[in-house]
């Protein structure tokens, strides 16, 4: 091998070495103090269930953080560092499969770094320490795009069933990736119809649309979407007037006992909702035409309910409160006044517009015949939008958290955007010297 490229080598060695280990040294204090949240107990309680027994499989949340659990013995200080574990290579594997469609070193280089350092930033960082489904569901998501993104390079049988595996993990993780692998079948099959991409590539969308009916089937199963779409009713259906005349002509029951519960949550007033026997009439309309309702409300009124996702847009994507969710014992790596410029909490509606723009453009002009890191650019930003509305209208507890994902999709795609720019720009002046 010539110095030049041993010295390389040694580079991005001494660069995933330093990644890997400032993580962890940073993180031993948070391995003894991970913090626990409310729902918590109910992944413990499926955790408990025997794998073999069908509760563990079709229950109240998705299945891969309670097999995690189980992996674990309910350890949650070993969950923490598998969490960390998954979480430092999904990234070093996406900055490096970025790094590796830049033509010149020096680019390879300023890629490899700048997606390890994103990663870095608290809202990213903090959720390997926290017992929910943020860390992992974060994690897979960055893997998927890093497997799509190495199967953009070359097709292969094999990198193709790792795309399945992932792409599966990622939907039984949160129930609203499911949903995001859905949207994403119809990107791939327009730019099929559009001969962007070969016929073989329709294999992808069938698989991600036999796995979204897989998901939806185990959510009916364990009824996943009823506390939620109990939320999203007493939250924002019951204190509007207009949503409850659309609901009530849905056949929703509306009594003086079910307009009590207007602006709380589904467990308000002692889980009235569910144990409350006046209420009786209500939670069999929920359970049998609730969703297809709330799905009518969301056709029927699509300005209104974009909007409502656009006007929470910043508030969900800058997630500023994000640090109560912590471990006290976290204090993340990347100082917090950097974090912002590399996940910045205002101006994500102003980021958001400008990288679409340059995601319809690069449409026009279609890049991605000289770079196909364009495709995954664009794939990713138009649908960061969709994926905000499912997770608006998918619940309405603790939006900026379910939203979480949204902000490191939009926030990836923005800097892979000027990756891009500037590796343009750096190719350029290359050809002109």
């Amino acid at each position: 091998m010539p110095p030049q490229n041993r010295l390389y080598s040694l580079i991005i060695v001494i660069i995933f070495l330093t990644y890997a280990i400032g993580r962890v040294v940073s993180s031993i204090p948070a391995f003894n103090q991970p913090r626990v949240l409310a729902d918590t107990t109910a992944y413990l309680r499926i955790s408990h269930q025997p794998i073999q027994d069908s509760r563990f499989w079709g229950e109240s949340r998705p299945l891969v953080f309670p097999l995690l659990l189980k992996i674990t013995k309910q350890d949650f200080g070993l969950t923490a560092m598998l969490q960390l574990g998954l979480s430092t290579l999904a990234w070093s594997f996406l900055a490096l499969i970025i790094a590796s469609f830049m033509k010149f070193r020096g680019m390879q280089l300023f890629a490899l770094s700048l997606i390890l350092l994103f990663s870095l930033d608290r809202h990213i960082a903090g959720w390997d320490f926290v017992m929910m489904t943020e860390s992992l569901s974060i994690s897979l998501l960055v893997l998927f795009i890093a497997v799509c993104l190495w199967l953009l390079q070359g097709w292969h049988t094999g990198k193709v069933a790792a795309l399945f595996v992932t792409a599966f993990f990622l939907a039984f993780t949160r129930d609203t990736n499911a949903w995001l692998l859905l949207a994403l079948s119809g990107l791939i099959l327009l730019a099929v119809i559009f001969r962007w991409v070969e016929v073989r590539a329709l294999i992808l969308p069938a698989s991600f649309v036999f796995i979204f009916f897989i998901s939806n089937a185990n959510a009916n199963l364990g009824q996943r979407w009823v506390f939620p779409l109990g939320n999203l009713i007493g939250r924002r259906i019951l204190p509007d007037e207009t949503a409850t005349g659309f609901f009530k002509s849905c056949g929703m029951p509306v009594s003086p006992a079910l307009l009590r519960l207007s602006g709380g949550f589904a467990n308000a007033e002692d889980r009235a909702m569910y144990n409350d026997p006046e209420l009786e009439s209500f939670r069999n309309w929920l359970g049998k035409d609730g969703k297809s309702c709330y799905v009518k409300w969301l056709i029927a009124n699509p300005v209104h309910n974009i909007n409502e996702a656009l006007q929470g847009f910043e508030s969900l994507i800058a997630f500023s409160e994000v640090d109560r969710f912590f471990s006290e014992s976290f204090d993340p790596l990347m100082p917090v006044k950097l974090g912002r410029f590399f996940y910045p909490e205002r101006f994500a509606l102003w980021i958001w517009g400008y990288s679409t723009l340059a995601a319809l453009i690069a449409l026009w002009k279609r890049p991605w015949r000289k770079n196909p890191l364009w495709a995954a650019f664009i794939c990713l930003n138009l649908l960061v939008f969709p994926h905000l509305f499912l997770t608006w209208h998918g619940d309405a507890m603790a939006p900026e958290r379910h939203a979480l994902s949204v902000g490191v999709q939009l926030y990836l795609s923005f800097w892979m955007l000027n990756i891009l720019l500037i590796d343009y720009a750096w190719r350029k002046r290359k050809v002109n010297e």
